[in-house]
């Protein structure tokens, strides 16, 4: 596979399934984050031929100013973070002494981090709402297990994410799994994103599978 494109989802019938649920909220005048444009905004930044690092959340931002299609990026004009991304910035921080400038993720996506949420969309002011959305499952499990075939860093952040380590060949592919990086998160007892030093292990890993790190200043 060379692209995004190949991917069967495509011309299954979940796909058919995910833009019948969606032209139907579009008719109902409901709000769901991200817009049908940017949907698929983390393909588009991050080619598969180019994936290093897999960075997977749960679902989007629920406030539509916010949800971007990356997961956990905002957009540049944005000046109070959300929780979760104030809380990578802070661990972010601690493990490498980077301070960034704005919640824009963007270049991450350049350096070839995917920045995936496993269940894509929500509705607006309701996280998880989608969650029974089970079309979705297809879409990021085969993304998984896609990338599998070669050899990258996998990040699983929460329990919903989490539930999609087991479609990674360990044999030639590294997995880092910790608590969602939320004010809740903060509180699990094991494997917790806060002290985790994410970013100076993943690229470790990365070295160690013998590709570049990532300069997580840009």
């Amino acid at each position: 596979m060379d692209t995004w494109k190949e991917l069967q989802w495509w011309d299954c019938g979940e796909q058919q399934v995910i833009k019948e649920k969606l032209d139907e909220l579009d008719k109902s005048g409901a709000t769901y984050c991200p817009g049908r444009d940017h949907l698929y905004a983390a393909m588009e930044l991050c080619p598969y031929g180019n994936t290093h690092v897999v960075l997977m959340g749960q679902d989007p931002y629920p406030n539509p100013k916010l949800a971007t299609g990356l997961a956990f990026d905002v957009p540049a004009s944005v000046r109070k973070y959300p929780p979760s991304l104030q809380i990578i910035y802070d661990e972010l921080q601690s493990d490498l002494q980077v301070e960034r400038k704005n919640g824009s993720l963007r270049s991450w996506c350049k350096q070839g981090v995917f920045l995936w949420n496993a269940i894509p969309t929500c509705l607006a002011w309701k996280s998880l709402s989608h969650e029974r959305w089970t079309e979705w499952t297809y879409l990021t499990k085969e993304i998984v297990e896609k990338l599998s075939e070669r050899g990258i860093v996998f990040v699983f952040l929460g329990r919903v994410a989490r539930q999609y380590a087991k479609y990674v060949d360990l044999r030639n592919n590294q997995i880092l799994e910790y608590s969602h990086p939320s004010p809740m998160g903060l509180i699990s007892k094991k494997q917790t994103f806060k002290g985790s030093r994410l970013f100076s292990t993943v690229n470790a890993k990365l070295v160690e599978n013998g590709l570049s790190p990532i300069d997580w200043r840009l």
